[in-house]
Formats: C-alpha cells, sequence, structure tokens
C-alpha cells in the first residue's frame, strides 16, 4: 500500500505543478482584464470609441476556473478551513473514524457534483456567453474538472493515511512539494 500511495503522491506532485501554472497564467489572464476594463472605463472610452465589452466576462470566467483549479492544491496542503475542536479531543481510534466518516462523505459530495456538474454541462452544451462567445462546456465544467483532481488528492491522502506514512487530519503538513524544504515557499 505505501508503494501504491508513493506513486500516486508522485502523479499528484504532477498534477500540481501542471495546476499551479495553470493558475498564474489565470491570475495574469483576470488582472489584464480587469486592468483593461478599468483603463477602458475611465482613460480609453474619453480619447477614442473603442470598447471591451468582454473583459467583464472574461474576469467573472477567469474568477471562477481559478478557484476550482486551486481547489486540489488547497486540499492537498492541508490550506483549507477546518474546525479542529472535535478531533482534537479524540483518541487515536477516535480520530481515525472522524477521518474515515469526513473523508467518505467529501467523496459522496463530489460524486453528487459530478454527476449533476457532467447534467449541467449537457443541458448547456449549445449555450456561448454573450461577449466572449465561448462555449458552454467550457464555461460549465470548472467544477467537474476541480472536483475530480480533487477526489483523486483525497484518495491519495487515504491510501497514505491508512499505509501509515500520513497522519489523520495533518496529511497536509507532510505532503509539501518534494523539492520544496520547510518554510519556504512554492
Amino acid at each position: 500500500m505505501k508503494k501504491l500511495y508513493f506513486t500516486l503522491n508522485k502523479v499528484s506532485n504532477v498534477i500540481c505543478k501542471i495546476l499551479s501554472g495553470l493558475i498564474v497564467a489565470v491570475v495574469i489572464i483576470n488582472a489584464g482584464s480587469v486592468l483593461l476594463q478599468i483603463l477602458n472605463r475611465y482613460v480609453i472610452v474619453k480619447v477614442s470609441d473603442l470598447s471591451f465589452p468582454w473583459t467583464e466576462e472574461l474576469s467573472r470566467y477567469s474568477m471562477i476556473w481559478l478557484c476550482y483549479l486551486a481547489l486540489p492544491i488547497v486540499y492537498r496542503e492541508g490550506s483549507m478551513a477546518q474546525l479542529d475542536l472535535i478531533f482534537d479531543r479524540l483518541g487515536r481510534k477516535g480520530k481515525m473514524a472522524l477521518y474515515i466518516l469526513t473523508r467518505i462523505l467529501c467523496l459522496i459530495f463530489i460524486v453528487i457534483a459530478v454527476y449533476f456538474g457532467i447534467h449541467v454541462v449537457r443541458t448547456r452544451i449549445m449555450f456561448t456567453s454573450s461577449m466572449l462567445h465561448a462555449p458552454g462546456y467550457m464555461l460549465y465544467s470548472a467544477p467537474i474538472f476541480g472536483c475530480i483532481l480533487m477526489a483523486y488528492e483525497i484518495v491519495t491522502e487515504m491510501i497514505g493515511v491508512f499505509s501509515g506514512i500520513l497522519e489523520p487530519f495533518y496529511a497536509g503538513e507532510k505532503r509539501q512539494y518534494p523539492d520544496v524544504k520547510k518554510g519556504e515557499e512554492v
């Protein structure tokens, strides 16, 4: 089981590095879009009749994609908000039982979210955004993408916990990128 965890964790490292690059690109696109929108409203409109109505739509969709792209990384690193009032007071068996319960509930939620996300994408397949003319499947598939990658991270973490490599609820502290030393930024 340890070998399986290390294999899944290596794949997770690659996925997270790719996602980090995508997140940087989306942040740059978002910042550029918002900056162009501000310049358009206060500067460009006063000197010419150019208009960039698509910037608002691009910034909105890029923020949505940004949230769902960051979801697996945030989960992996243990940066999600959690209430530790209960599990700090439990013993080892209680922590493990609570850990299993919460992860199973998370996976059930993710399966439901992906199922209905696919339904939404299918019903919006003919939709295109008004300004960008982006297809509906590109706009509405962000939750599916983020949830599938988060499920992969949950399964990887659970295998690490069951094999004894990771500790329940503290797995994010040990699952940093292999080339990052403690105290450094990613």
